[in-house]
């Protein structure tokens, strides 16, 4: 049913639980597994122009976001499943996107944040766009 997962992680407990969800499905139909992390780079690039030492939080976002994927893929290896990770910069909803259109997935699964009230209003967040705008199906894991 799904050969092609795509699972999105920010190390955060939501995100964790669509890795668990992730590696679960890939083992019950033996998909190829994929799991990307994306530093939002563009919320501090800004900043970086002015103030040098921002440049330093850039490299820190990519180590920790490369940390991040390194605990997802052993997850994925435990389980008996090999994971290819992806890195990727800018927007986070974009780059998921983006990359389950370049790769071409059957289901794509992202953490849910429980953003409520005006807060969900005003800043939405990454899985309600990637559910609004996907063209592949969206699994939202609370």
């Amino acid at each position: 049913m799904f050969s092609k997962i795509l699972v999105a992680t920010d190390g955060s407990q939501y995100s964790d639980k669509a890795i668990e969800v992730a590696v679960g499905l890939a083992k019950a139909f033996n998909s190829s597994l994929y799991i990307i992390h994306v530093v939002e780079e563009d919320k501090v690039a800004m900043a970086a122009s002015t103030m040098p030492i921002m440049v330093n939080v850039i490299e820190d976002m990519v180590k920790i976001g490369n940390e991040i994927l390194s605990k997802a893929k052993a997850k994925a290896t435990e389980a008996g499943i090999n994971a290819e990770v992806i890195l990727a910069r800018g927007n986070a909803a974009d780059k998921i996107l983006e990359n389950a259109d370049k790769l071409n997935v059957d289901l794509i699964i992202v953490g849910s944040r429980g953003l409520k009230g005006l807060a969900r209003f005003l800043l939405g967040s990454v899985s309600e766009k990637v559910v609004r705008h996907s063209s592949k199906p969206v699994l939202v894991v609370k």
